[in-house]
């Protein structure tokens, strides 16, 4: 139908619509739009042969499976109508409010989706926001009427029960509901205006931050010395960020958890703030007799235990009325923030700070039995990661230890006797460091009791495979967090007269490592300047804080920060390469590919012409040269870094083969690691030295650097010849077809890598759970030991301080002397 009726019903010097135009690749997106014109309705739009294909469905999609919806097929759209949302103006076509009511990404079931919506029915599965599973849309009769219908699978619900356009009215982009939507919004748009008299802010609008992961402090053994940095008092109870719009507050944990109903009185307060928008950083604290903070009080004020008032210490604020104030020194910020808390007020205290004498000021919180101090770099910026500009010093070792199970009780102790503590290595291993069987009350023992009972387990979570007293304990789901004070670690890494404090809640228990204190020293030699504290001047990184991994509360700021840590062990395998991009711009969840250079695309990257040997249309593929391109990609909100097998300078000549192990889910790891070894031995009978990766997937890619001699065809005739030999060799272990009826049992060797196409680059993070990361090792460290998603973005860059030897450091300079000694080179 292409986008000539679009076109003609539309005047784009009135209407905000874009106006578009077909595009040569298809991503399989989809958006319903509720659409509020002469009637309400719902515009169902699918990304097919360059347009959005597009149905008006009037009362909109049903995931009961007995129900059918009429969709009424209009005018294909283009795909830039995807992300719109807003107002339609009168005496235009389809005049009135619009929002985006779902979006997403549809899988075809059918081989060949366009021939099956030319024949009028098209299969396929939605994974999006509210909708899920198996749809079917089919023509009935006519040129126009078809129908819209869900499929009996887990995602179906009978509509008596559950009409999901009346209970999720509003839009996944804003937030909104139809008729919120504002006319003419983008005319309203007030102009910018002084923060209060006397001060003003020179920054850009930016939208409210929906979430939030809060700047944490590196422990340090003393305090530093100088003007530069400010020191404040280290509270004793939850950290929490208080997100206010308008009149509605949210009381977020450092974990992301809602803590709202809880602290509702706190929040009641902030939402009384004459100010509209506010994200306030603090420290919610009960106070004791002599006004010290107690975290004890503040667990029984929360079970409800205590009738004692919050106090909510502000230290910071990262977000006023329409401005992000992340880039504002702390200084700045922390003057705009006191001017905000009323005097006196019962709740609010703003969090006062010494300028210099460190150790002094250290000293002195400790007399007074305070829990330590904080000390922050003065001119440095809100960073929404653990920093060295903020460092924490402790006055009593206490530290978050994960509960990994417990003890039976013994004589007059009833529920339990000790709890075995630990903390997670590099690996990802759960080091056991000891028990704690003091500290507790009558009702924290029932409390503790009755939620380990829930993670009852019968697995040993500890990497030590016999703790003391393992033949009685009662092993748990490592899953909760609890807070220990202790006098000192063992030479054997076990804690010395450890005293339980309480449960933290607001802590994830995948996060809690082993905390060492630095002296100031240690932290100088990789602290950064107070020159270079600013975000880097070449790439403006927009939506730090948005969450791209969900379940681990990993930023777009802490995947930035991620590449600009690996740069120069990554730069060397991704550069000058033509790139596959898989962008998340939600999170991990929701992603699509991106060969071709667009208007999207960083400013830092390159763009490279490339003839397709398909159907020899031209095109602009992207590359990169530098670290600036590869934060670049961090700013576009790509998850993984697909390059290709050839370089700009050489397309049609790869420089590396990959030979990519991906296993069927019943093959034990230990197959995959023996496979590796069986390609890598076989390599050698070719006098060719090969290297491995993980793939942060679960497989392996075996990976062979070579003298850009040969030509593609003449790569794949290569590749596909050595893995046919394996499978006659091992039929039963290896199967070189992508069948997965003939993959059971077995592991599939992808050789289709080695063609005008790419793979996931070393040190690329993955659109997976956890933010696992494409790691090189040493050929000596792929033992059955390991997993493959066994480094995601934090373990790593601690493998990579500690690494003597980069594993890939000879890999380019070896390929460039190893040839594959064919006869005919092409």
């Amino acid at each position: 139908m292409g986008l000539e009726h679009y076109h003609q019903k539309r005047d784009f010097s009135k209407t905000p619509e874009p106006k578009g135009k077909i595009h040569h690749r298809n991503y399989h997106r989809f958006v319903i739009q509720m659409h509020k014109a002469s009637h309400l309705h719902y515009d169902f739009r699918m990304e097919l042969d360059g347009v959005l294909k597009s149905w008006a469905i009037p009362k909109g999609p049903c995931l009961d499976p007995d129900v059918k919806r009429l969709a009424m097929h209009t005018e294909d759209h283009p795909v830039e109508y995807l992300k719109f949302e807003g107002f339609i103006p009168k005496g235009e076509y389809g005049s009135g409010r619009m929002i985006i009511w779902d979006t997403g990404k549809w899988e075809p079931i059918d081989e060949d989706p366009l021939k099956a919506y030319n024949k009028g029915h098209l299969r396929f599965i939605l994974h999006a926001k509210k909708l899920g599973g198996r749809w079917d849309i089919f023509k009935i009769r006519g040129e126009g009427t078809w129908f819209l219908k869900k499929y009996d699978d887990d995602f179906a619900r009978p509509l008596e029960s559950f009409d999901i356009t009346e209970k999720e009215p509003q839009s996944v982009v804003s937030g909104l509901k139809v008729e919120e939507i504002r006319e003419n919004v983008s005319s309203q748009a007030p102009r910018k205006r002084a923060l209060f008299k006397g001060f003003k802010l020179d920054l850009p609008e930016s939208p409210f931050p929906q979430s939030l992961s809060p700047q944490l402090a590196t422990l340090a053994k003393e305090a530093p010395e100088g003007n530069e940095w400010i020191h404040e008092i280290k509270y004793d109870g939850y950290r929490m960020l208080a997100f206010k719009e308008g009149s509605s507050v949210r009381m977020m944990s450092r974990n992301h958890k809602n803590w709202t109903k809880e602290f509702r009185v706190v929040a009641d307060a902030i939402a009384k703030l004459p100010i509209k928008n506010l994200l306030l950083d603090g420290e919610l604290v009960i106070l004791d007799e002599e006004s010290r903070p107690n975290f004890q009080l503040m667990q029984n004020s929360i079970k409800g235990r205590t009738d004692k008032q919050f106090i909510y210490y502000l230290f910071d604020i990262v977000y006023y009325d329409k401005w992000n104030l992340c880039s504002l020194p702390l200084l700045k910020r922390k003057e705009i923030l006191k001017s905000l808390i009323p005097d006196f007020h019962p709740i609010f205290h703003y969090s006062p700070h010494i300028v210099g004498s460190g150790n002094e000021v250290y000293e002195k919180a400790c007399a007074y039995s305070l829990e330590g101090i904080i000390s922050k770099l003065a001119l440095s910026t809100y960073q929404t990661k653990r920093t060295k500009t903020w460092l924490k010093l402790k006055c009593t070792k206490k530290q978050e230890f994960v509960i990994g199970g417990y003890t039976p009780p013994q004589g007059s102790r009833t529920h339990l006797g000790s709890l075995y503590l630990g903390y997670y290595n590099s690996k990802g291993d759960l080091i056991y460091c000891g028990n704690v069987g003091t500290g507790f009350s009558a009702a924290t023992l029932r409390e503790v009791t009755l939620k380990l009972n829930e993670r009852i387990s019968p697995k040993n979570p500890f990497s030590l495979k016999n703790p003391p007293g393992y033949k009685t304990a009662i092993w748990v789901k490592p899953e909760l967090v609890c807070e220990v004070e202790y006098i000192e670690w063992t030479s054997e890494g076990i804690l010395r007269h450890p005293s339980f404090k309480g449960l933290r809640e607001d802590i994830n228990a995948n996060q809690v490592t082993k905390e060492e204190a630095k002296s100031f020293e240690e932290i100088n030699r990789d602290f950064i300047t107070q020159e270079n504290l600013q975000p880097t001047k070449h790439i403006r990184l927009t939506h730090p804080e948005k969450i791209l991994y969900p379940e681990d509360g990993i930023t777009k700021q802490m995947v930035f920060d991620y590449y600009e840590h690996v740069c120069n062990f990554m730069l060397p395998h991704i550069q000058n390469r033509p790139l596959t991009l898989v962008r998340c711009p939600s999170d991990y969840k929701e992603c699509f590919y991106q060969k071709m250079f667009n208007k999207s695309s960083s400013k830092e990257l390159q763009k490279v012409s490339i003839e397709s040997p398909k159907d020899h249309e031209i095109s602009d593929y992207m590359y990169l040269t530098n670290r600036e391109g590869l934060l670049g990609l961090a700013q576009m909100g790509v998850l993984e870094i697909h390059p290709w097998g050839s370089q700009v300078s050489h397309l049609k000549f790869p420089d590396v083969l990959i030979f990519d192990l991906d296993p069927s889910p019943e093959v034990p790891w230990s197959r995959v690691v023996e496979s590796a070894f069986e390609v890598r031995q076989f390599l050698k009978e070719f006098n060719l030295t090969s290297f491995v990766k993980t793939t942060g997937g679960k497989g392996l890619h075996v990976v062979v650097p070579i003298k850009p001699e040969h030509n593609w065809d003449v790569i794949k005739e290569f590749t596909h010849s050595f893995v046919e030999t394996l499978e006659k060799i091992h039929p039963n272990h290896y199967v070189s077809e992508m069948s997965k009826a003939k993959r059971v049992g077995k592991i599939f060797i992808d050789y289709l890598r080695n063609q005008w196409d790419a793979a996931i680059g070393p040190y690329s993070t993955r659109a997976r759970p956890h933010a696992p990361v494409a790691t090189p090792i040493h050929w000596d460290e792929l033992t059955n030991n390991i997993e493959d998603t066994f480094y995601n973005i934090f373990t790593i860059q601690k493998r990579l301080n500690s690494l003597r030897v980069d594993p890939w450091k000879d890999i380019w300079l070896i390929g460039k002397k190893q040839s594959l000694n064919l006869d005919d080179k092409n």
